[in-house]
């Protein structure tokens, strides 16, 4: 008898869970799709919104408006000046300020040099002044004309300030006396004080005369540093003429 074979039979696996079918997963992949599109869409929208708001609000609305003006930097110059002749105009919105129109009508004051405009939000202007400096008084009919460093006559006072060489010269010859400028601006406190008067009427015959009587032959401006040492150096009690036109070889009498 032949021997039968034994074993068991394999069992058939079961079918595992089908994935979804071509056209579900179109499906599923559109509706994904549309729902990105209109979250973008909504974003786009929400900044658009925004953006048109903070539009407003910066140069339409009233909420960030001009409100104040404040002034800083003058000295001779009253706030209320330099405010007038900035004629900003309150409430327009800062955004729409033009600070450079501003800062120029500032300049239109003659003791001003220079003007600085800023907006400082939420609601005020900013002007800040630099005024001319005086280095010298020239005397007017009706007071003493002020000349600043660039040789510019900007405003008649009825004294001389301290500190300020009383000159001689045509207050409208800017190139004469801006060279008077480089001079006073060199002359060192001592000497200055000594000073009574300045007087030229060229740019390279400028005479200083001390309240001593010592009359100073300082020709043009250039080495105006040196000449003053070498006036310091040379000036006495008995000198009554020095020459430092040319300041290497000076002379006295």
């Amino acid at each position: 008898m032949s021997p039968t074979a034994t074993g068991t039979r394999p069992r058939p696996t079961a079918p595992g869970p089908a994935g979804p079918q071509p056209g579900l997963r179109r499906e599923l992949d559109r509706r994904r799709s549309a729902r990105r599109r209109l979250v973008a869409a909504g974003v786009a929208g929400l900044v658009v919104v925004l953006v048109g708001v903070l539009v407003w609000l910066l140069t339409a609305s009233s909420v960030l408006a001009a409100r104040t003006v404040d002034v800083s930097g003058q000295r001779g110059l009253t706030p209320d000046q330099v405010r007038e002749a900035a004629a900003v105009p309150l409430g327009v919105p800062l955004a729409r300020q033009d600070v450079d129109a501003i800062a120029r009508r500032v300049t239109t004051l003659p003791q001003v040099a220079s003007a600085r405009v800023e907006r400082r939000w939420p609601h005020a202007v900013e002007v800040v002044v630099t005024e001319r400096e005086p280095l010298l008084a020239i005397r007017q009919p009706d007071g003493f004309a002020l000349v600043d460093d660039q040789g510019v006559a900007y405003e008649t006072v009825a004294r001389v300030p301290d500190g300020v060489l009383r000159a001689d010269a045509d207050p409208g010859a800017v190139p004469l006396l801006t060279a008077l400028g480089v001079v006073a601006a060199a002359l060192p406190v001592e000497l200055a004080d000594r000073v009574e008067r300045v007087r030229a009427t060229a740019a390279d015959d400028i005479v200083l005369e001390l309240r001593s009587g010592t009359t100073v032959r300082w020709g043009d401006a250039s080495e105006s540093d040196l000449k003053a040492q070498v006036v310091e150096a040379l000036r006495t009690s008995k000198t009554r003429a020095i020459d430092v036109s040319a300041p290497h070889n000076p002379a006295t009498r």
